[in-house]
């Protein structure tokens, strides 16, 4: 399925190549008007001196050439159209010199005379222009008119664009305010800019983003203007400005994405307390900032249970969005079989946890599990029982997979035994050196030795998106700073991820339009599954009298013994629920899938017809209840959703328990 952005490119090409066609032919038939004469019929008819119709349709090129120009890869306006006036104003010249080049005589000069005729209607002046013999040229050909037009269209955009310049403040608060619904971004930094992209790429069409900030003439946020944002300028140290602008009851999605977590979390409760509890079903995205990993981990834990039931949080850092690039590089690459971080930093833990939660993953889709991974630093047991902690804290296992602490200073020599270690290939070695002083320096003094070896060492100067496409200097090393830009291709929150995990799990190549590849979903059945995650939130909670706040308890066995083996229904008692809760959220969960389908236009039918949006189980719960094998199904489906995401390390505890 063509996305708006492709759409766009074509559009740009077509029309540009078309333009570019059309101006030329223009410019040739007003310096050689005899050209005209050798078109063939009725081709020679487009550009007759006074014709409207070659008019028309060179402004409607220059139109759509224009709004195209306008749009963003992503579908959505750019920023002010400078080149596209710059643009007009070359045509403009382009048209009238050619227009005027034989305009000259004695008292004309050759050259100048074209040159300021032409300059007089660049300005917006009359195309009309005389030599002593009279008027030059004889007949007005259709080029000028166009060069007129489009120096008026130059002009007028920019006045407009200085117009908007100087008023944008207002109008982007004016948009906000009449926005249906809004993606809200609260301040931003240079590092936290390169999130926007990730937002932008999973922005209902629907949806507004805007910038809430304190200072909008900082480069971030204009680079977040010209991605389509609208900025809304706030006191911070004043929380009732936050507060008092028209968006908080309209919210799809919230981000704090200050450098202070601490400065996020005032914000967020100061959000929290404006809007009040809800009792709602669909919990907004909130995307808090937070650096430190550790940190980030055990706010993320608690904050499932929010008592509010207004959020669905997660949490996002610069460490952590590095650790999840350097082990999607690092894994992505079969032969690896061991990997060796070396030096102790907050990315140490940060590591960690990501490769333990990437062999959750792997165990979900009954994959082998990941490369044998070693901790090389003087704290290396520290920081391993740190991570051991932190695993045991949330209730997910702590030994998927299991990691080995080497303690020992870190040096060349060291990290040369462990590459060669039982004459092992160098090649299925990673070597990550973390940004850690005491490893400065191992990445190029390795990599002249193992040429073969992929090796990332940290640099804080290398570029934020550049260095994770870079062809390597020497060997396979590879530098890297730490970064909060997702990939095209990654979710930037947990439960986008865990929507695309448990699709992808089902999907089948070639199969129906349901069970496409995510990359190749419909919109409608990738918001579908983000539904069913959210609604689980929600309905675990409210009806099921758990809590999602599993800190603090130990892990259950990993994955559930024997519970593969349950039937459905008693797979839900195993995780604490009884009969009657499992039943309410069984019907909880057809009644919002219901609503889902049906307010995309789907009705019911006796056959299922994706293309006619046709489905035999949209009816009503007593209808489920009154038949054995629906009612099974609808159980199994509760059953599959709950367990998908306690294989994946989202699991509820009761309310008792948790108390």
């Amino acid at each position: 399925m063509r996305s708006a952005g492709d759409t766009w490119s074509v559009v740009r090409v077509g029309f540009g190549a078309l333009a570019a066609l059309l101006i030329g032919y223009l410019a040739v038939i007003a310096a050689w008007p005899q050209v005209r004469d050798a078109v063939p019929a009725p081709l020679n008819g487009f550009g007759q001196p006074n014709s409207a119709l070659s008019i028309a349709v060179t402004v409607a090129v220059l139109a759509v050439l224009g709004i195209a120009l306008n749009r963003s890869r992503d579908g959505h306006r750019r920023g002010a159209p400078v080149a596209i006036v710059a643009g007009l104003a070359g045509i403009s010249a382009l048209l009238g010199m050619a227009s005027y080049w034989r305009c000259h005589d004695d008292s004309h000069p050759t050259f100048f005379t074209p040159v300021l005729w032409t300059a007089s209607v660049v300005k917006g002046g009359s195309p009309q222009q005389s030599l002593d013999t009279g008027a030059c040229p004889a007949e007005l050909p259709v080029a000028l008119n166009v060069a007129q037009l489009s120096a008026l269209a130059a002009v007028f955009l920019s006045i407009v664009g200085v117009g908007m310049a100087l008023f944008q403040a207002r109008l982007d608060r004016l948009r906000v305010y009449f926005a249906r619904r809004v993606t809200a971004v609260v301040d931003l930094d240079d590092d936290g800019q390169s999130m926007i992209a990730a937002v932008r790429r999973t922005l209902d069409p629907r949806s507004t983003l805007v910038i809430l900030t304190d200072d909008p003439d900082r480069p971030c946020i204009g680079q977040a203007r010209s991605q389509g944002a609208r900025i809304v300028t706030v006191d911070f140290d004043r929380p009732a400005t936050l507060t008092d602008v028209s968006l908080w009851r309209k919210l799809d999605a919230l981000y704090l994405l200050a450098p202070d977590p601490s400065a996020n979390l005032a914000r967020l409760a100061t959000i929290t307390d404006h809007l009040g509890t809800r009792d709602g079903r669909i919990r907004i995205p909130l995307i808090v900032r937070i650096d430190d990993p550790w940190q980030a981990t055990a706010w993320r834990a608690k904050q499932f249970g929010d008592p509010s039931r207004l959020w669905a949080p997660d949490a996002v850092g610069r460490y952590e969005v590095t650790a999840r690039r350097l082990v999607e590089h690092v894994t992505s690459d079969p032969a690896i079989t061991r990997i060796l971080l070396c030096g102790a930093s907050r990315l140490t833990l940060a590591l960690c946890a990501e490769i333990s939660q990437r062999q959750l993953e792997r165990d979900y889709y009954d994959q082998p599990s990941l490369p044998q991974t070693l901790i090389v630093a003087e704290d290396a047991t520290d920081y391993l029982n740190d991570h051991e902690y932190s695993r045991r804290q949330t209730g997910l296992p702590h030994d998927r997979p299991a990691l080995t602490a080497i303690a020992a200073k870190p040096a060349v020599p060291l990290m040369m035994s462990l590459i060669d270690d039982d004459g092992a290939d160098p090649r299925s070695v990673a070597v990550i050196l973390v940004d850690d002083d005491a490893v400065r320096g191992f990445g190029t003094r390795l990599a002249v030795r193992y040429p073969d070896t992929a090796i990332h060492a940290f640099d804080p100067a290398a570029d934020q998106q550049g260095a994770w496409r870079s062809a390597p200097l020497i060997g396979r090393l590879h530098s890297y700073p730490l970064t909060m830009d997702i990939p095209d291709d990654a979710a930037h929150d947990a439960w986008e991820l865990a929507a695309r995990l448990i699709h992808e799990r089902y999907a089948r190549p070639g199969g129906t339009s349901a069970s496409a590849p995510w990359h190749e979903l419909d919109e409608f059945y990738r918001e579908s599954n983000r539904r069913q995650v959210n609604n689980a939130l929600w309905m675990v909670e409210a009806i099921g009298g758990h809590s999602w706040n599993t800190w603090g308890t130990s892990a259950a066995p990993w994955p559930a013994q024997g519970m593969q083996h349950l039937s459905p229904l008693d797979q839900l008692k195993a995780m604490g629920f009884d009969e009657s809760a499992i039943f309410a959220m069984a019907r909880a969960e057809h009644e919002d899938w219901c609503r889902f389908y049906r307010r995309y236009g789907w009705v019911a039918g006796a056959t299922r017809d994706n293309s006619r949006k046709v489905h035999p189980n949209l009816v009503d719960w007593s209808d489920i209840e009154a038949d054995p094998d629906k009612l099974d199904k609808a159980v199994a489906s509760l059953a599959a959703t709950l367990s998908k995401l306690r294989e994946l390390g989202y699991r509820s505890r009761p309310v008792a328990a948790a108390e």
